[in-house]
């Protein structure tokens, strides 16, 4: 429950109340979400102190952290695989939720995280400088994020995700990128922060999987996620496999 809340003038002001045992406070969707466990007792608001434009040069984009995520859909300068990535089933949630926001909540469970590992993605930091969006969830970074950089970046990519419902935690969440020189399968849900497949990534590369059914099994003998209430391990084994070879099958057909 909150019960102090901080309005700071500048980002900078910001950061120096971070260190009151305060907490950040942009759209307030994972703050506010039931299951969360987080302490939310001392807030900084960060309305209208966050950019949310988007603005798009010869060598990268560069996205204001406190867009929204349905803003972030809307604008067409934004690459169509994190504008893909970022649709969730409700409109009133996207209209809150704010890009920054879901890169620094660090859930595993994140669509819009495993799309930015692929597209190579950076958050500008005001503690940290820039880092890698990998960087920022591995390391589990709690800087505040201001800015996000895309640059540009050859080869097919996709999205997607699995769920028993609308409502329901996904099982899976995913992004992979192909290109002629690069690899990237970055999955949600099977730790507890976004994960990369690199061993993977360089079989792709050196032609050691030319199939679906060789990267499927590849695949399987590699991840083994846990047990579910409502989902078996083998089928969540299988899932992520099967998700996984018709992705990266799919991004090689469409880069030929």
């Amino acid at each position: 429950m909150i019960r102090e809340t901080f309005t700071p003038a500048s980002l900078e002001e910001a950061a120096t109340l971070k260190r009151e045992n305060a907490i950040y406070f942009s759209g307030g969707t994972q703050i506010n979400w039931a299951p969360s466990k987080i302490n939310a007792e001392r807030v900084i608001l960060l309305e209208g102190l966050l950019p949310v434009d988007v603005k798009r040069s010869d060598t990268r984009v560069e996205i204001g952290a406190g867009i929204t995520l349905q803003a972030l859909i809307d604008s067409l300068e934004v690459p169509e695989t994190l504008r893909a990535a970022a649709f969730i089933p409700s409109r009133c949630v996207r209209n809150m939720a704010t890009l920054g926001g879901n890169i620094a909540a660090n859930r595993t469970d994140s669509s819009v995280i495993p799309a930015l590992i692929a597209l190579k993605a950076e958050v500008k930091t005001l503690e940290k400088g820039v880092l890698s969006v990998e960087e920022y969830i591995s390391h589990e970074e709690d800087a505040l994020i201001s800015k996000v950089f895309l640059p540009e970046v050859h080869g097919v990519s996709m999205v997607d995700k699995i769920a028993l419902s609308t409502a329901a935690s996904p099982t899976l969440t995913m992004a992979v990128r192909i290109a002629d020189d690069e690899a990237v399968i970055a999955l949600g849900c099977l730790s507890n922060h976004v994960i990369r497949l690199q061993m993977l990534e360089e079989r792709i590369l050196s032609g050691g999987l030319e199939t679906e059914e060789d990267i499927f099994d590849a695949v399987y003998s590699t991840v083994h996620p846990s047990e579910r209430l409502k989902e078996s391990s083998a089928y969540r084994r299988y899932i992520t496999a099967t998700m996984i070879a018709r992705a990266v099958t799919d991004c090689k057909g469409r880069q030929a």
